[in-house]
């Protein structure tokens, strides 16, 4: 009998908690990160994720080979994704809205919402699941916040391109 008590409360706490979650800021949700190895130098703050490398933070999501990770006092992290490609994706601030980019290598920074993406850059804004645009370049950056970004292709190389989706006409 004690036990057909105590389930339901512990199913109420679960969900309050989650619901409660959502509306958090994700970095102030639970960083997890899954990897084959993990290197940590608690001196330094900084952890070194190998293999199979999967940051999930609230709406973010980051994967890649490798992954050096570093955080501050105060629980902001910021790091290095190197990938076969380097791959984030994260909501936007317009409903059923999410970006999503890949390269090379991808920087990533918390403390100002920056994404740097270098080598194979792409980028793509989607909206209830479908492309509304696509950025690709040798060097792409986004700010989260913002929801601006930028396209750098050195001379010589790939020019950057912008293709944008026409909305569907109402007929």
């Amino acid at each position: 009998m004690r036990t057909l008590i105590i389930y339901p409360i512990f199913l109420l706490i679960i969900c309050s908690s989650s619901v409660h979650g959502i509306d958090r800021p994700n970095n102030q949700q639970p960083l997890q990160i899954d990897a084959n190895s993990i290197q940590h130098d608690d001196a330094k703050a900084v952890t070194k994720f190998i293999g199979n490398v999967v940051l999930i933070r609230g709406d973010l999501t980051l994967k890649g080979d490798s992954l050096i990770l570093n955080q501050t006092e105060d629980g902001l992290s910021f790091g290095k994704v190197k990938g076969s490609p380097a791959v984030f994706q994260t909501r936007r601030t317009v409903e059923n809205g999410w970006v999503k980019g890949q390269a090379s290598e991808l920087d990533y920074d918390e403390r100002n919402s920056m994404f740097l993406l270098k080598g194979n850059a792409r980028l793509v804004r989607l909206e209830n699941g479908k492309i509304k645009e696509e950025v690709s370049g040798d060097e792409l950056s986004y700010n989260s916040d913002s929801e601006i970004y930028k396209a750098i292709t050195e001379p010589g190389e790939t020019r950057t391109r912008m293709t944008v989706i026409p909305k569907p006409s109402n007929e």
